[in-house]
């Protein structure tokens, strides 16, 4: 690996490795397109309890290693190995295919079906996006190239967010803890009572999950957030979903900024990524709080690009305040010079102020349910990690491999700190790892990582002259402008 100038890092304005601008050898997407894939293929997969689950994980995260570990590196030969077209080709295939994996679980009955039409009709138009954005076909009109234009996004928006109100419809009370949990805590936060003392059902005799039955295992920013739904619109998977929305909205405004700044061409179906990856529905049915998640990092992003500091420091800190293993995003986001660690500080300390009423209330039981708890799981074997298969062989692995991951991610953040961008490829590997290497990780919390991934291409994209359509155009405005008048 090239070695890395640490003065590099002090401008914000720039990128090194296959994020940099000036590099004719570097700026593919290719690796971080094939850990994207991989990931979604792996999680979806027999909703990642399949055989070939893990290895596609594996191969993803391997991917994404490569392609942040080399940055500043310049390999010849990439252009003919890769192909401009090959990794958006790919991506395009596993949106296609994976509008048929749309595990339902809880869901019956006539919304059902209409929640899966609609989404297979917005999975299958990204993918179809993305191909006709390839296309060398410049002189297209109608249908094929609105299909591959900006103006594709926000129907396609609508079709997912229809899709994913059919689906909370179709699927009323899912038997999973996560949604009793969220829909207790958030009336009772309305009534004044306690997250961390309260139970989510009368009694385990009526509770249908047979999981966390009196635990609140998250920081109270998830329930703050969702509550408004809860009271308004009775569920609070509308907040999840929305929050989905405002994550494609922010990564098209990053892509749009930074892609124009940098004269970067990008499938317009990028950002609807986050809305469309294989299982999209199935996620929001289990109300998994991913997506508060995603919109936050996501709109930090925008913060930052745009000049925004102060909404960056309360989108970092709402992060915080709502899931505790964000807090392995601190030590990157102070790295970040557009970020920096005054405004990293800044984003602990207001999440701080929002966790310590339940803290000061009462102590022991924050500290068992919001500490202990995640603390004191055990690995499981159905875990989609290598502890999780390694238990399922007798084997028992400790923290040290998880140690010793995590330190060599932190290392490859570090190296490429410099622009959002960077910061997001970062923040990916930190917690693709982490995922990996933990003792209970399923479907939900590689989609955080995967969001990452497409918030960095977006924030940097192809370092390359372009797909084949834009060539195409180029030539022709070329050959127009030319030709004697």
């Amino acid at each position: 690996m090239a070695a890395f100038l640490p003065g590099r890092a002090n401008n914000p304005t720039t990128t090194s490795g296959w994020l940099r601008r000036d590099s004719p050898a570097g700026g593919t997407p290719g690796p971080l397109l094939l850990g994207w894939c991989a990931v979604a293929a792996g999680i979806a997969a027999g909703d990642g309890r399949g055989p070939w689950s893990l290895p596609l994980v594996l191969i993803g995260w391997g991917a994404v290693l490569v392609g942040v570990g080399n940055a500043g590196t310049r390999a010849p030969g990439a252009d003919a190995r890769l192909g401009r077209g090959t990794p958006w080709v790919m991506l395009a295939m596993v949106l296609a295919v994976g509008v048929a994996m749309r595990p339902r679980y809880y869901a019956g009955g006539g919304w059902a079906y209409v929640s899966d039409a609609l989404g297979v009709a917005g999975g299958l138009l990204t993918a179809g996006s993305i191909l006709w954005w390839l296309r060398p076909a410049p002189g297209e009109r109608g249908a094929a190239r609105w299909l591959a234009s900006p103006a594709s996004f926000w129907p396609i928006v609508g079709l997912m967010t229809a899709a994913g109100v059919s689906m909370i419809i179709a699927a009323p009370q899912p038997r999973i803890d996560v949604f009793h949990l969220l829909q207790v805590s958030a009336r009772g936060l309305l009534d004044g009572s306690d997250m961390y003392r309260q139970q989510w059902a009368p009694s385990h005799a009526g509770y249908p999950a047979h999981q966390l039955f009196d635990v609140y295992p998250y920081l109270p920013g998830t329930t703050l957030v969702l509550a408004p739904f809860r009271l308004l619109l009775a569920d609070v998977r509308y907040g999840l979903l929305l929050a989905s929305v405002v994550t494609a909205v922010a990564i098209r405004a990053i892509m749009s900024r930074d892609g124009a700044r940098a004269g970067i061409p990008l499938p317009p179906a990028l950002p609807l990524l986050v809305l469309t990856f294989p299982g999209s529905m199935y996620a929001l049915q289990q109300s998994w709080t991913e997506p508060l998640l995603t919109a936050c990092i996501s709109v930090l992003v925008w913060a930052v690009t745009s000049g925004r500091g102060r909404w960056a420091v309360v989108a970092f800190a709402v992060a915080l305040a709502s899931k505790q293993h964000m807090a392995l995003l601190v030590p990157v986001a102070a790295a970040w010079p557009a970020f920096g660690p005054r405004r990293a500080l800044a984003s602990v300390a207001v999440a701080a102020a929002t966790v310590l009423p339940w803290v000061v209330v009462g102590p022991s039981d924050f500290w068992g349910d919001a500490v202990l708890t995640n603390l004191g799981y055990p690995v499981h074997e159905d875990s989609l990690s290598v502890p999780g298969v390694l238990a399922h062989a007798g084997i028992t692995t400790g923290f040290g491999p998880m140690a010793v991951a995590l330190t060599v991610a932190y290392w490859l953040a570090w190296r490429v700190r410099a622009g959002s961008a960077e910061f997001c490829a970062g923040a990916g590997v930190v917690l693709l790892t982490l995922d990996v290497m933990n003792k209970q990780s399923y479907f939900n919390h590689y989609t955080l990582p995967m969001a990452l991934l497409v918030t960095a291409l977006a924030a940097a994209g192809e370092r390359r002259p372009g797909p084949p359509a834009v060539l195409a155009q180029r030539r022709v405005e070329k050959r127009s402008s030319a030709a004697p008048s």
